[in-house]
């Protein structure tokens, strides 16, 4: 996104300064204006091939699929998702998945005590998919109604909380680089491998759900806010975390 904002800057930035150039050359047909207004071209031909083939020529942690690539990729995973979370439910089976960061796959076993950003493995719950991937539950618990919105529940000041969710982490299928849906002989669950490619994180962004019974073991999970704006909440009316 930041990219794109910045080539379109810079278009805009040629595109005055080709008019101001060829304006000047109108006025003043003697003048060598033409050397600028040709590198102005070159500029704006150098910016379509970049805009084109961008998925090529830059690289940043995250699968480059073209778009039908990327359409095949995500089919082929949604398939396999959602067959495991249907075998899930029909058996009674754990809801355990391991996620784990491609980058960092030396990591595992062991744990990163070290405290600086996200785990390079983790266990969530494999919750449901959605038009674009799948969601993690992160954690499980309340939150409580304010006057702008859903906050954290204050527990410090004895509050029960309003309503049970879950925080959900919405992993795109884009981030996923492959499934072992078999385990290991650390934890026997699935093993999702991502690419952590949200500012450290794998998912596209993280929101609270309610779960709703659908009957016949098939809960829907209705999306009750957004994590920023729960937080953004609490700092204002009361509640630290989320718990």
């Amino acid at each position: 996104m930041v990219f794109k904002v910045i080539v379109g800057a810079i278009e805009i930035a040629v595109l005055v300064a080709c008019a101001y150039f060829g304006y000047q050359w109108a006025i003043h047909p003697d003048e060598t204006y033409e050397p600028w207004l040709f590198l102005g071209g070159l500029v704006f031909v150098a910016l379509e091939i970049v805009r084109r083939y961008e998925i090529h020529l830059i690289k940043r942690e995250g699968k480059n699929l073209t778009p039908g690539e990327l359409v095949k990729h995500s089919e082929e995973l949604r398939k396999q998702f959602q067959e495991e979370i249907y075998k899930c439910r029909a058996e009674k089976l754990r809801k355990d998945v391991i996620i784990r960061h491609v980058n960092r796959m030396d990591s595992y076993p062991e744990t990163d005590d070290n405290g600086k950003g996200i785990s390079p493995w983790f266990r969530a719950g494999l919750l449901d998919t959605y038009h674009k991937g799948i969601m993690v539950g992160l954690r499980f618990g309340t939150l409580s109604e304010g006057p702008d919105g859903w906050r954290f529940t204050n527990y410090k000041e004895n509050e029960e909380g309003d309503i049970k969710v879950y925080m959900v982490g919405k992993i795109p299928y884009e981030n996923i680089e492959g499934v072992n849906f078999d385990g290991d002989e650390y934890y026997y669950f699935p093993h999702i491998f991502c690419h952590f490619a949200n500012k450290g994180e794998p998912y596209e962004e993280i929101v609270f759900c309610e779960e709703i019974d659908m009957g016949n073991g098939h809960p829907y999970y209705k999306e009750i806010a957004k994590y920023d704006e729960v937080r953004e909440n609490s700092r204002s009316w009361g509640g630290e975390y989320f718990a």
